[in-house]
């Protein structure tokens, strides 16, 4: 497997971009580093306050500016964690009459490959450059409508007596309300790289433009978007984002938020939650992977492929890859998470803070 010079390049930003990250996650202790937050001051007290800007405003502003923080932080911790997704990817396309392949197993199987180790690569260059785009909107939409609602579902339902909720009720709602939208919203530009990721981590073809070409000449615009793939990419990424944001910006607001600012309780934070995502969403994501590589052995049917998978394995078959899976995720979240908050700092991205009328 050739590197090309542009992948070595993005290589070399990844890395500055990291050692950037961690260094603004380090000095953020200091007084100069702290972001001064703008928020409104209520009508009630008579004060004014010239620098106020609306939370509904900056929402689009802050939108964006998550949008580009999340999209290097997934560069970044995508290719650090590799070799785990290729494995996985391994083990849930396999199909060895009912056993499962093991994580050594698998390694070897890639690494026996006419690319040896780097084989364990095998797809990086698609799968960071389309993931990039793809976490992007989706982090981007994600800020920008848990903003939105945020304020919404604190005021409105507060003062609902049908519907009684609490001021963390109503953020906690807002949140898997907003992973729900921005997941939604990425789901279907994230199979195209996904389909091609995979089939380059399988072996079924060596370069990333050799499958372009041959997928575009024989399936067209199909072979990118096979039967059930879109449907069950979402199945596995909606679940999957609720759960992880939830787990995360509740470990955020009640114990990071709480204590003074270090990386590590970012990456813990971020570690435990993708873990839970993962391993709760697994089933899911071993239908996703047999649906996007071999669509035609299950007619593109998410059910059909569901059922198969259990005949030929059980239970513990919706389990297969769940292991590298987790050794990819914890790790490929915890990082995430770190450069993420570090991204934002650079970045300047101000928490919108509402106030709250709840009656």
């Amino acid at each position: 497997m050739k590197l090309s010079p542009q992948f070595l390049k993005f290589l070399l930003v990844s890395l500055i971009s990291l050692s950037i990250s961690w260094q603004s996650i380090t000095d953020a202790k200091s007084p100069q580093a702290a972001v001064t937050l703008i928020t409104p001051v209520s009508a009630r007290n008579g004060a004014q306050c010239s620098n106020y800007r609306s939370p509904y405003s900056s929402a689009t502003i802050n939108g964006i500016k998550n949008s580009i923080a999340s999209a290097l932080a997934a560069g970044c911790s995508k290719t650090l964690l590799a070799p785990f997704d290729t494995i996985k990817t391994m083990q849930q396309q396999a199909r060895n009459g009912g056993k499962s392949l093991g994580l050594v197993e698998a390694a070897r199987l890639i690494s026996s490959r006419p690319g040896g180790i780097l084989e364990l690569y095998a797809g990086l260059g698609v799968s960071v450059f389309g993931a990039m785009p793809s976490v992007g909107l989706y982090f981007g939409v994600y800020s920008y409508c848990k903003d939105k609602f945020t304020p919404m579902l604190q005021n409105r339902l507060g003062r609902n007596e049908k519907v009684p909720i609490s001021v963390s009720g109503g953020r906690t709602l807002a949140v898997a309300i907003s992973a729900a939208v921005g997941n939604t919203v990425a789901s279907f530009s994230r199979v195209p790289y996904e389909v091609v990721k995979q089939k380059l981590q399988t072996g079924e073809y060596t370069s990333t433009l050799l499958a372009l070409r041959h997928m575009a000449t024989t399936g067209g615009v199909r072979a990118f978007f096979p039967m059930g793939g879109v449907a069950i990419q979402m199945y596995r990424d909606i679940p999957y984002a609720i759960i992880t944001l939830l787990t995360y910006e509740c470990l955020k607001e009640h114990w990071v938020n709480r204590r003074e600012k270090a990386p590590w309780r970012d990456m813990l934070a971020g570690g435990i939650a993708g873990g839970i995502g993962s391993f709760a969403t697994n089933p899911m994501d071993v239908v996703k992977t047999r649906l996007q590589v071999d669509s035609h052995l299950y007619q593109g049917n998410v059910w059909t492929c569901a059922v198969k998978t259990f005949e030929e394995g059980g239970p513990s078959a919706f389990l297969r890859g769940s292991v590298p899976r987790l050794i990819h995720k914890i790790p490929a979240n915890a990082f995430f998470f770190v450069f993420y908050e570090g991204f934002r700092r650079i970045l300047r991205v101000n928490e919108i803070k509402e106030d709250i009328d709840v009656k």
